[in-house]
């Protein structure tokens, strides 16, 4: 006679899934759908392979936890909170309550201090604000962790009030509730508050360090990150990509490659949120060599290629005169929107590339990406180039008419530019006095090169007369106009020029590039 299947012979199907990395929840839900086992061993597999996939996989923990009651079995003090951390990942605010109902339904709560915790981190994550503070009133003695949830929470959103008064509140206070406070100011953008903070912890960590750097930075206060950044005791990647990133916005870019190079050094290797910093350092530089160089970097050290990494390239690339490897890179943008479009917009403009700039234009607008103001300057300096004056002016028209975008000083400089190299001088001379922001350098000194070009001497010494009392020390515009006399052989008129500006000059030291220091470094 053959042996009979042995009712428990399921269960070996769901232990062989639960030793795997990533337990196939339908084969569990077979397993335990055919299985007789006792409902304590039913329910302790359950919370096994709900443990196991509530951060990985969390609609499938979810799957699990739905099918406890067709076993049947309920769930228990181990299972809901992690149960609690799926929904909240998923962001699913009444199955969450369906979970609360269920907890106090089982007596669960409000003794069961890791179900009490994990409904406050639930309703804190969901933003349910106001069930938060209700669920940890609720806790009779509350720990550091039931408040650090909302605390957090609060912390995230800036929202200074509620994350003093818990801060207060706290029985105990751990290293996460200090940070919290420093991060609820950063995000408030009250850096005095988060120093102070930081100044009071009876401990930090690299989280402490990293989090005011990064406030600093992003409101521009680079020198008082970098005074933070050195006393440092052990920096993370999070601190120096800060740094990065700070000193390449605030148009430091030497600063930026040079303690990129201490980086290097440090033999810590930067991610993609890093390279983006460098990148666009590099971009300021305006060197093709170092251009080419960082577009290597970034593949030999593999760095994730987002949007942000892309967009990067695409200006770096527009901007040091690398067209190929700037429409390469665009290419890969999957859906780009109009950040990258602008750069590589402005970057063909600005190297000559006037029409190819104008199809790229137009095929963002068979994209329906709206464009921005520094589109438009992108627009015009291609019009510009291309010698496209009466389309230009088109696009002048329609920036305002059609897309409500308020000319500004460098729209002026761009069209002014546009009409001088037309040699339609008098029309640049008069936008440039009804310019409603008053007279601008950009646009002066446009229109002080298209006199030059077409020997207007009348219109350049008035020109350049405005220029000498906004750019006292700009000598490009004392040359210009030198040039302008010499021309017209008005020796005398150029020579007093020439002396004004040498009152005006002042000694600058040649510099050397950042490749050329990476060479002599390594010679």
């Amino acid at each position: 006679m053959a042996a009979q299947p042995s009712r428990m012979a399921p269960l070996d199907g769901v232990a062989r899934a639960l030793a795997s990395d990533h337990p196939p929840p339908a084969a569990l839900h077979a397993h335990l759908l055919r299985s007789e086992a006792a409902p304590t061993l039913v329910r302790s597999l359950l919370n096994s392979a709900i443990i196991r996939l509530s951060k990985p996989r969390p609609r499938a923990a979810l799957g699990l936890l739905l099918l406890m009651p067709r076993l049947p079995v309920s769930p228990d003090h181990f299972t809901l909170p992690f149960a609690l951390n799926a929904a909240a990942s998923l962001r699913l605010l009444p199955l969450g309550a369906s979970l609360h109902a269920i907890a106090v339904r089982l007596g669960l709560l409000p003794l069961r201090l890791p179900v009490a915790n994990a409904l406050v981190d639930f309703y804190a994550k969901c933003e349910d604000y106001r069930a938060a503070h209700a669920a940890l009133a609720d806790i009779p003695a509350p720990d550091a962790v039931s408040f650090n949830s909302l605390l957090c929470a609060h912390a995230r959103n800036g929202s200074v009030p509620p994350a003093e008064y818990l801060f207060t509140a706290m029985p105990s206070r751990t290293q996460v509730s200090w940070n919290a406070m420093v991060v609820v100011h950063v995000s408030a953008g009250d850096l005095a508050s988060a120093r102070r903070v930081f100044d009071e912890m009876p401990t930090r960590d690299t989280a402490s360090w990293s989090v005011l750097i990064v406030g600093y930075c992003k409101r521009g206060l680079v020198q008082s990150a970098r005074e933070l950044f050195d006393k440092m005791p052990a920096k993370n990647l999070v601190a120096w990509t800060a740094m990065i990133n700070g000193y390449a916005q605030t148009g430091r870019p030497k600063v930026a490659l040079a303690l990129f190079r201490e980086l290097e050094a440090a033999e810590i290797e930067p991610d993609a949120a890093t390279m983006v910093g460098v990148i666009s350092a590099a971009s300021q530089m305006g060197s093709t060599e170092l251009a080419v160089w960082v577009g290597a970097y970034v593949d030999r050290k593999k760095i994730e290629r987002n949007e942000k990494v892309l967009t990067a390239l695409v200006d770096m690339h527009a901007k040091c005169g690398n067209v190929e490897q700037a429409l390469s890179a665009f290419r890969e943008i999957a859906q780009p929107d109009a950040y990258p479009y602008t750069a590589l917009i402005s970057g063909l403009a600005t190297h000559g590339h006037g029409n190819l700039a104008l199809q790229v234009f137009e095929r963002m607008q068979a994209q329906a990406i709206w464009p921005d103001p520094i589109t438009f300057v992108g627009v015009l300096t291609a019009c510009s180039h291309a010698g496209l004056v009466d389309k230009g002016l088109e696009y002048w028209e329609a920036m305002v008419q059609d897309y409500g975008i308020e000319r500004r000083a460098d729209h002026y400089a761009c069209v002014v530019d546009m009409l001088g190299r037309a040699g339609r001088i008098e029309e640049a001379f008069e936008m440039v006095q009804t310019m409603p922001m008053g007279p601008h350098p950009g646009a002066l000194g446009a229109l002080l090169s298209a006199c030059k070009t077409y020997d207007n001497v009348e219109i350049a010494e008035i020109v350049a007369n405005k220029l000498f009392e906004l750019e006292p020390r700009n000598t490009g515009n004392y040359i210009l106009l030198s040039n302008i006399y010499a021309g017209k052989e008005l020796w005398e008129e150029a020579e007093r020029v020439r002396s004004l500006m040498k009152t005006k000059l002042p000694f600058k030291k040649p510099g050397s590039t950042w490749v050329e220091d990476r060479h002599r470094e390594h010679a």
